[in-house]
């Protein structure tokens, strides 16, 4: 609800600072007063883009200020999502800066004119003969069979399956996207990665393996060289072992005479034991060099291989062939699990289409039951505002793709005499039917959920009499579930309002529109005005009090 408006030097206001209240406002003025000024102001607030020429004093910033009662209208989502901090009562600020520039702010915070257009349009509606119909919009068509076919719930299911549907189906395509251009590459890195798993490199040193080549193309030789160290080790006449041991048994019969003898002795000895186990080390080792070229020849296409892979995948070390071993392994598992998941994302998106179509024909069945309740309710206002030969007709039709709000198309028509054919709303009604049709659909729709402040100007141009009484009679009510300011020259409208301000120019120094609250002796003469013209008479005074019930 529109609490407050603070407007301070724009066009020709110097500053006026307007309290609003629940139920019906009625703005009243002389044509040229500066009414659309005060308009001007609101749809500042709504986002529209400025122009220049609006500062009354072109070195002063001008300020457009509105304070929104937000209980009851649940925005808080469109709050977060705008990371706008949300208050019971937001104030909205437009500024408009002596240089052309303007800026905007929620709750003090700067804000894009794109996101004040999007939480104002929840809480204004400004509605005039001169701008596009709501109606002929079909969200706001969807939005009204809606409210009277009570769907909110199973919108709201709807909505949480359609996320549903949109996220799996997105995922299905990117899934098998992948999987089209993985089943080309999946075989090849099958290949490469059978490839890299002949080798145990986890356990593979190639200088380890170099070594052992080294070793078996010169085994003859080492052969050769251990044989004949065995020989000259333990030959009988000159082997190194028969030397030491009658060395050591010499300095024996000797060692009774000097300790160092003793000493020289038991070092021979320990030297004819190291000389003892190098002679069996060497033996050994001959006995297991028997050449083996079944050995061999592995060893060197091993050798040769990890050489080939080393080239053919860029590196340079065996641990860095691990990483790319073990990369492969994730991708072929990666790859030939993507068709598993592309099977589950299949059925998945089954699962959560069979649920849509289940609550979209739930949905379809309220709207079409729902239709002629909405069409005879909207008729009986429009006989009220003399449009009783206006026929209106809502059809549904069944789509085969979902849509945001179910799967079904809508189509509003209108035939605006008896006899002649149907027509679209936007094609047969004159703008005074369009604004009379738009106050009976609104006063239906508030009886289904909370509406935005709605503001019309001027809505009666061109009616008076019985369906300007009636008009009146009609606003009044719609007043009783929403709050609803008009701007009117009808005095059958105005005397209906719980709050009166009248815009009025004054000339002392310069023109100026200003803008008060009447008293009551002041909305007496006002509308006698409106019945009479200036300086109204008494009998002007005493139906304006009839009026007015004083």
């Amino acid at each position: 609800m529109l609490q407050n408006l603070y407007i301070k030097n724009y066009a020709l206001i110097d500053k006026v600072n307007l309290l609003f209240g629940n139920g019906l406002t009625i703005i009243t003025g002389e044509t040229g007063a500066g009414k659309s000024i005060l308009l001007g102001g609101l749809e500042l607030i709504r986002g529209k883009r400025t122009q220049q020429g609006l500062l009354k004093d072109i070195s002063a910033k001008s300020i457009v200020e509105a304070t929104f009662k937000l209980d009851n209208y649940h925005l808080k989502n469109s709050f977060d999502k705008n990371n706008l901090d949300y208050e019971q009562e937001t104030i909205i600020r437009r500024e408009l800066l002596p240089n052309g520039k303007s800026r905007a702010f929620v709750n003090d915070t700067p804000v894009r004119l794109e996101v004040l257009n999007d939480l104002t349009h929840q809480l204004l509606d400004i509605h005039s003969q001169h701008q596009t119909l709501e109606l002929t919009q079909k969200s706001f068509q969807f939005d009204l069979l809606d409210a009277v076919s009570d769907n909110k719930i199973l919108l709201k299911t709807y909505t949480t399956y359609f996320e549903k549907y949109q996220q799996i189906k997105k995922q299905l395509q990117e899934l098998s996207v992948k999987l089209m251009y993985a089943e080309k590459e999946l075989e090849y890195k099958k290949f490469q990665l059978e490839e890299l798993q002949e080798i145990p490199f986890d356990n593979l040193n190639m200088e380890e393996l170099e070594f052992q080549i080294k070793k078996m193309d010169n085994q003859e030789e080492i052969n050769m060289i251990l044989s004949t160290m065995l020989q000259k080790i333990e030959d009988e006449d000159l082997g190194l072992l028969p030397r030491l041991i009658d060395i050591k048994n010499n300095l024996d019969k000797i060692t009774d005479y000097d300790h160092k003898y003793k000493n020289w002795a038991q070092r021979i000895e320990s030297l004819q034991w190291e000389l003892q186990d190098i002679f069996e080390e060497v033996q050994q080792s001959l006995e297991e060099n028997d050449f083996n070229p079944v050995e061999k020849e592995k060893i060197q296409q091993m050798y040769s291989f990890v050489n080939k892979l080393l080239i053919k995948h860029q590196v340079l070390q065996i641990q860095e062939l691990i990483e790319v071993r073990d990369q492969l392994a994730n991708e072929v598992h990666d790859l030939t699990t993507l068709k598993t998941q592309v099977n589950e994302a299949e059925h998945q998106l089954e699962l959560i289409t069979q649920k849509l179509n289940n609550v979209a024909m739930d949905i379809r069945k309220k709207r079409q039951k729902a239709i002629p309740k909405l069409i005879q309710q909207i008729h009986q206002v429009l006989q009220k505002l003399s449009m009783q030969d206006t026929i209106l007709k809502l059809e549904i039709q069944p789509v085969d793709e979902f849509l945001s709000n179910g799967k079904d198309e809508i189509n509003f028509y209108i035939s605006s005499d008896k006899g002649k054919s149907f027509g679209s709303v936007k094609k047969i009604a004159s703008g005074g039917e369009l604004s009379r049709l738009m106050l009976a659909i609104k006063t239906v729709l508030s009886k289904y959920k909370k509406l935005p402040t709605i503001i019309f100007d001027e809505i009666d141009t061109g009616i008076s009499g019985e369906v300007a009484q009636n008009m009146a009679d009609v606003i009044q009510d719609l007043s009783h579930n929403m709050q609803v300011i008009v701007i009117t020259h009808l005095p059958q409208i105005a005397v209906k309002g719980n709050k009166h301000f009248k815009v009025y120019k004054t000339s002392e120094n310069e023109v100026t529109t200003q803008v008060k609250v009447l008293t009551e002796e002041e909305r007496i003469y006002e509308i006698a005005e409106m019945l009479e013209g200036k300086n109204p008479s008494e009998s002007a005074l005493q139906h304006a009090k009839y009026l007015l019930g004083f």
